[in-house]
């Protein structure tokens, strides 16, 4: 993760930060974990109130990263933002549908956007792990079945999520065969649990993430926006942009 000297290397330039859905859950977090480094948040959007920028406004005023932590339907209004400003993107919604996608596609010809399945850093390894196994399971003597178990809160409305649908992916990509299920639950205290296992004729391999708190969520979402500020025009993963840096062996310390 980058320290606090480093939000500015990053891109060129600082790192100003316009964030929709601030009132929410992981919004706020996000606005605090900036407060908390530093990060100058210049624009905010809620569910109530969404102030588009004056006709003329200096430069400081206008975010060159915009986050998005609201629902997957409001990306298309972002977007139309993103475009009229210049800023890039980081989308933080799992539930984006074909709509979504596409208008982060055509907004990514402009401006970098990122599309956050999940911002956690620690979700990220867990990936890596899950990709390496079934890259060795090909050489074991006994294949292993795969399945996937997530547990959301009550209030969450997709299931299976967006991240349990990803470790599945990976696996299926690089693993012997496919994932034979994925299960969803909804119950208990926030945040989440995501276990990925491997089950063999005599024993279990599982592969766990446990989250109690967004804030490493909003870590991500930050660490993401430094990365892609002043970047050239892509459509990147959240996944894709942490493997660039982390496996990076020639990164800035």
């Amino acid at each position: 993760m980058l320290t606090p000297n480093q939000w500015e290397r990053a891109g060129s330039g600082p790192l100003r930060l316009g964030v929709v859905g601030a009132a929410g859950r992981l919004g706020s977090r996000i606005v605090d974990e900036c407060d908390r480094r530093g990060i100058e948040v210049v624009w905010t959007a809620t569910r109530e109130s969404w102030h588009p920028l004056p006709g003329r406004h200096d430069e400081k005023t206008v975010p060159t990263v915009v986050v998005d932590a609201s629902r997957g339907a409001v990306l298309p209004r972002t977007a139309d933002h993103c475009r009229a400003t210049g800023a890039a993107l980081v989308a933080c919604a799992s539930d984006l549908g074909s709509v979504e996608r596409q208008a982060a596609a055509e907004l990514a010809t402009e401006v970098p956007v990122v599309l956050a399945t999940n911002l956690s850093v620690v979700n990220w390894l867990q990936h890596r792990l899950v990709r390496t196994a079934a890259a060795l399971s090909l050489r074991l003597p006994e294949i292993p079945d795969a399945s996937v178990l997530e547990r959301h809160t009550a209030t969450k409305r997709d299931r299976p999520s967006a991240t349990a649908r990803s470790l599945a992916a990976a696996w299926d990509a690089a693993g012997p065969g496919a994932t034979r299920e994925i299960a969803s639950y909804r119950a208990g205290l926030p945040v989440s649990e995501h276990r990925f296992a491997l089950g063999f004729a005599h024993e279990t391999l599982t592969i766990s993430h446990d989250v109690r708190d967004l804030g490493s969520a909003a870590l991500g979402a930050v660490t993401a926006a430094a990365r892609i500020h002043r970047a050239a025009p892509r459509l990147v993963t959240s996944t894709e942009l942490f493997d660039e840096f982390l496996l990076r062996d020639d990164e800035a310390n």
